[in-house]
Protein backbone atom coordinates (compact mmCIF):
# COMPACT_ATOMS: atom_id res chain seq x y z
CA UNK A 1 0.00 0.00 0.00
CA UNK A 2 2.88 2.54 0.68
CA UNK A 3 4.65 1.63 -2.44
CA UNK A 4 1.04 2.95 -3.99
CA UNK A 5 0.89 5.87 -2.36
CA UNK A 6 4.65 6.39 -3.39
CA UNK A 7 3.91 5.86 -7.10
CA UNK A 8 0.93 8.04 -7.23
CA UNK A 9 2.57 10.88 -5.70
CA UNK A 10 5.32 10.71 -8.16
CA UNK A 11 2.72 10.57 -10.94
CA UNK A 12 1.21 13.72 -9.75
CA UNK A 13 4.45 15.20 -9.55
CA UNK A 14 5.03 14.60 -12.58
CA UNK A 15 2.05 15.47 -14.48
CA UNK A 16 2.39 19.49 -12.52
CA UNK A 17 5.15 19.57 -14.23
CA UNK A 18 4.17 19.06 -18.05
CA UNK A 19 2.50 22.07 -18.40
CA UNK A 20 5.43 23.98 -17.40
CA UNK A 21 7.78 21.85 -19.87
CA UNK A 22 5.28 22.03 -22.72
CA UNK A 23 5.48 25.86 -22.74
CA UNK A 24 9.38 26.21 -22.25
CA UNK A 25 11.26 27.30 -25.45
CA UNK A 26 14.16 28.67 -25.96
CA UNK A 27 14.83 32.08 -28.28
CA UNK A 28 13.85 31.82 -31.38
CA UNK A 29 16.24 34.81 -32.63
CA UNK A 30 18.84 37.18 -31.66
CA UNK A 31 19.40 40.15 -34.88
CA UNK A 32 21.97 43.10 -33.99
CA UNK A 33 21.93 46.31 -35.05
CA UNK A 34 25.19 48.45 -35.03
CA UNK A 35 25.29 51.86 -35.52
CA UNK A 36 28.28 54.70 -36.24
CA UNK A 37 27.88 55.70 -32.34
CA UNK A 38 28.67 52.45 -31.18
CA UNK A 39 25.54 51.57 -29.95
CA UNK A 40 24.39 48.03 -30.76
CA UNK A 41 20.56 46.97 -30.61
CA UNK A 42 19.94 43.20 -29.61
CA UNK A 43 16.36 42.07 -30.24
CA UNK A 44 15.98 38.43 -28.71
CA UNK A 45 12.59 36.79 -30.46
CA UNK A 46 10.76 34.79 -27.81
CA UNK A 47 7.05 34.77 -27.68
CA UNK A 48 5.79 33.67 -24.46
CA UNK A 49 2.41 33.91 -22.84
CA UNK A 50 3.50 35.58 -19.43
CA UNK A 51 6.66 37.71 -19.77
CA UNK A 52 7.19 38.31 -16.27
CA UNK A 53 7.23 34.47 -15.79
CA UNK A 54 8.53 32.80 -18.64
CA UNK A 55 11.58 35.69 -20.05
CA UNK A 56 14.81 36.13 -21.49
CA UNK A 57 17.09 36.43 -18.12
CA UNK A 58 20.16 37.10 -19.38
CA UNK A 59 22.34 39.21 -22.40
CA UNK A 60 26.15 38.68 -22.83
CA UNK A 61 27.28 40.71 -25.29
CA UNK A 62 30.44 39.25 -26.83
CA UNK A 63 33.77 41.05 -28.61
CA UNK A 64 35.93 39.46 -30.82
CA UNK A 65 35.21 36.60 -28.06
CA UNK A 66 36.12 38.52 -25.01
CA UNK A 67 32.56 39.51 -22.75
CA UNK A 68 32.31 43.20 -23.46
CA UNK A 69 29.02 43.68 -21.76
CA UNK A 70 26.05 42.14 -19.62
CA UNK A 71 22.80 42.62 -18.72
CA UNK A 72 20.16 40.78 -16.33
CA UNK A 73 16.76 41.09 -16.49
CA UNK A 74 13.11 40.42 -14.23
CA UNK A 75 10.95 40.21 -17.99
CA UNK A 76 10.71 40.67 -21.46
CA UNK A 77 9.75 44.29 -22.88
CA UNK A 78 6.90 42.55 -24.23
CA UNK A 79 5.06 38.87 -24.85
CA UNK A 80 7.24 38.66 -28.49
CA UNK A 81 10.81 39.89 -27.77
CA UNK A 82 13.30 41.63 -25.55
CA UNK A 83 15.09 44.90 -27.09
CA UNK A 84 17.81 46.18 -25.46
CA UNK A 85 20.47 48.88 -26.41
CA UNK A 86 24.22 48.46 -25.37
CA UNK A 87 26.66 51.17 -25.53
CA UNK A 88 29.80 49.34 -26.92
CA UNK A 89 31.91 52.71 -28.07
CA UNK A 90 33.72 52.69 -31.36
CA UNK A 91 34.40 49.88 -33.00
CA UNK A 92 37.17 49.47 -35.72
CA UNK A 93 35.75 47.65 -39.30
CA UNK A 94 35.74 44.04 -38.96
CA UNK A 95 35.09 43.90 -34.97
CA UNK A 96 33.06 40.76 -34.48
CA UNK A 97 30.34 41.24 -32.00
CA UNK A 98 27.99 38.51 -30.81
CA UNK A 99 25.08 38.68 -28.62
CA UNK A 100 23.57 35.33 -26.39
CA UNK A 101 20.29 35.22 -25.24
CA UNK A 102 18.93 32.91 -21.95
CA UNK A 103 15.25 32.17 -21.34
CA UNK A 104 15.06 31.78 -17.82
CA UNK A 105 13.23 28.22 -18.16
CA UNK A 106 15.38 26.49 -21.33
CA UNK A 107 17.61 26.92 -23.51
CA UNK A 108 19.57 30.13 -25.00
CA UNK A 109 20.05 31.49 -28.64
CA UNK A 110 22.75 33.91 -30.35
CA UNK A 111 23.26 35.69 -32.96
CA UNK A 112 26.35 38.31 -34.81
CA UNK A 113 27.10 40.83 -37.25
CA UNK A 114 30.70 42.25 -38.32
CA UNK A 115 31.50 45.97 -37.46
CA UNK A 116 31.31 47.24 -41.53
Amino acid sequence: MKRIVHIMALILLLAAGVPMIASAHPPKSVKLAWNANGNLTVTVGHSVNDPGKHYIYKVIIYVNDTVAAQKEYSSQTSADELTDVFSLGGKPSGTRIKAEAFCVIMGSASGEITVP
